[in-house]
């Protein structure tokens, strides 16, 4: 059966062709209408239709196809998707046009799908070779999947519809899986109707007898089809089922179509004229209303059934600026609702922040982190209705610090802070000009109070801040001297090799600073043998095995800088 409907489709689209040609070549015989085909040859043709790959059915009915046509009739052929994978410039143009039909026929016979899906830029440029902006020029497309290259397909048709002369794109949805139907559909389906090209889409054999009727030269011409829709409030997604359509004369008021049993969306072939349409939900009766003309032949109407729901919230007047409230409410709790602060003129999908109203009642919501008047809203998702509002002032959020005036290189200092505590927020240090990202060492203020802090290891003057986690907002602020730590040796001037000697030593004694030897040119991560000063004063410290001249030194573990040096000749063992 798909298979079957394949070949309608593609015949349906060559035939419409025809029609044009024929129709531009009366009115202007000197001028005929050209036509190029754009081919698809994505990767994905070659998923099976009732048996047999896409690709095979696409084939052999544009050969078919192809045999059959007028010779005057001239086309060109472009495929995209056949060379490479994951190319978005792989875009051919096989056949010029006015290629003999029979050698067109032998280049679609060879075509082996492999990437991806730029149908978007490979009808651009069909465009292009037909010179569309000089002369009247017909492009179809047959594809079986959306765009995976380019940002705005239907943007793109508009843009070229703009700029020709009388270009028209016809579309074709080939065998399309119900999964992806909905955005390959919408995308085709706009650039057709952006060039007042025609749309048709193979997804069953009814719809296909439909638009062979349509193109037909023998069509009733007081006939017109109209495909409806409806959406859960205006906006929102589409309904799929449990819907009653109506369609009456707009004089006589006589029912043109009725559904016979709840449905989703309706395709319908009635009188041409201007007449009233009506859909009712079942599940609740909600109902919408609308109109269609001739003009909007082929087409689909969209009805929106629109609900009032109610809502109500309760929540604080004031709250502090990152504070998290509670919020009690009252609302109709559909899947995905959820209750927002907004700035007052914003909006209803630029919330501040938001929480699901699955998470319980009442539930927490966390203020912005700059003081003013907001919004509290009850936001209904299928369609972003706001069904209550709150009004709440923000006020500053302040914060305290104590901590010592001055402190030594590399120190952890105790400081006391007074503040709102917010999750993840922290006391630092930084340079005095430094922005509230580049702290050089903090700690998060769940570790206590008063909390410990490291100072920098470089002498100088920097700034102890409360930091809000969430947008790096500085509360507090206190500045403070940091002095250079220092540190002396006392050890032997000699030693034998292998000795174990000991040293003593005035230092900050800081978490893992420890006193070693090494070579007199070495860096300080390259020591030959070192003991922690946590070990005591003096300390035992192993010489090397080899005799020469060494220096001791005592360094500091964070930076691995060194504090003093102490040079020491080591004899050889006897």
């Amino acid at each position: 059966m798909l298979k079957t409907v394949s070949h309608l489709m593609i015949l349906t689209a060559f035939a419409l062709i025809a029609t044009s040609l024929a129709i531009a070549e009366n009115d202007q015989s000197d001028s005929p209408v050209d036509s190029i085909l754009v081919f698809d040859a994505s990767g994905s043709m070659w998923a099976r239709m009732d048996g047999v790959e896409k690709i095979v059915v696409a084939r052999d009915v544009v050969s078919d196809l192809l045999g059959s046509l007028p010779p005057e009739h001239r086309i060109g052929l472009i495929a995209y998707g056949h060379n490479r994978k994951g190319d978005c410039s792989d875009i051919e143009m096989l056949a010029p046009v006015g290629t003999d039909h029979a050698e067109i026929s032998e280049m679609v016979q060879s075509i082996v799908p492999k990437g991806m899906t730029p149908m978007t830029d490979a009808v651009i440029q069909a465009a292009e070779e037909l010179k569309y902006t000089e002369n009247e020029a017909t492009v179809i497309l047959v594809s079986d999947g959306e765009e995976t290259c380019h940002d705005d397909p239907c943007a793109a048709a508009q843009r070229l519809s703009e700029l020709g002369v009388g270009l028209t794109v016809h579309t074709i949805g080939f065998g399309l899986e119900s999964a992806e139907a909905e955005a390959a559909t919408e995308q085709l389906h706009c650039m057709a109707e952006e060039t007042g090209g025609k749309f048709l889409l193979a997804k069953d054999a009814g719809e296909l007898r439909e638009a062979l009727k349509e193109v037909s030269p023998d069509r009733a011409p007081e006939n017109m089809n109209i495909k409806l829709r409806a959406t859960d409030q205006d906006g929102g997604p589409t309904i799929t089922e449990g819907l009653v359509w109506t369609v009456s004369h707009g004089s006589s008021g006589e029912p043109l179509y009725e559904s016979e049993q709840p449905e989703g969306s309706a395709s319908i072939e009635i009188e041409r004229g201007v007449h009233d349409v009506s859909v009712v939900r079942d599940s609740d009766d909600a109902s919408a209303t609308g109109e269609i003309s001739p003009d909007d032949d082929d087409s689909t109407l969209i009805l929106p059934i629109v609900v009032e729901y109610e809502a109500d919230l309760i929540a604080p007047d004031t709250a502090i600026a990152g504070e998290t409230i509670h919020v009690e409410w009252e609302g109709p709790d559909e899947d995905s609702d959820y209750i927002a602060v907004f700035e007052t003129d914003a909006g209803n999908r630029d919330d501040l922040h938001y929480t699901r109203t699955s998470k319980g009642n009442p539930l927490n919501l966390k203020m912005p982190e700059q003081a003013g008047t907001y919004e509290i809203r009850y936001i209904l998702q299928s369609s972003k209705a706001k069904l209550a509002t709150h009004t709440i002032e923000i006020g500053e959020v302040e914060a305290r610090l104590s901590a010592p005036d001055s402190a030594t290189a590399g120190e952890t200092i105790q400081v006391e802070w007074d503040g709102p505590d917010y999750s993840n927020d922290y006391i630092a240090v930084f340079e005095v000009d430094a922005g509230n990202r580049d702290d050089l060492h903090y700690t998060r203020t769940s570790q206590g109070n008063p909390l410990n802090l490291k100072m920098p290891e470089e002498a100088g003057t920097y700034e102890i801040r409360y930091i809000l986690q969430n947008s790096k907002t500085d509360l507090a602020t206190r500045t403070i001297e940091v002095g250079e730590v220092r540190a002396s040796l006392d050890t032997p001037a000699s030693a034998t090799a292998g000795e174990t000697i000991q040293v003593e030593w005035d230092g900050p004694d800081y978490s893992n600073d420890y006193i070693a030897v090494f070579e007199v040119d070495a860096g300080n991560r390259d020591d030959l043998h070192y003991t922690r000063t946590s070990r005591g004063n003096p300390l035992n410290l192993k010489m090397p095995e080899q005799a020469g001249t060494y220096e001791i030194r005592y360094v500091l573990s964070s930076s691995r800088r060194d504090l003093d040096r102490k040079t020491i000749k080591v004899n050889p063992a006897n």
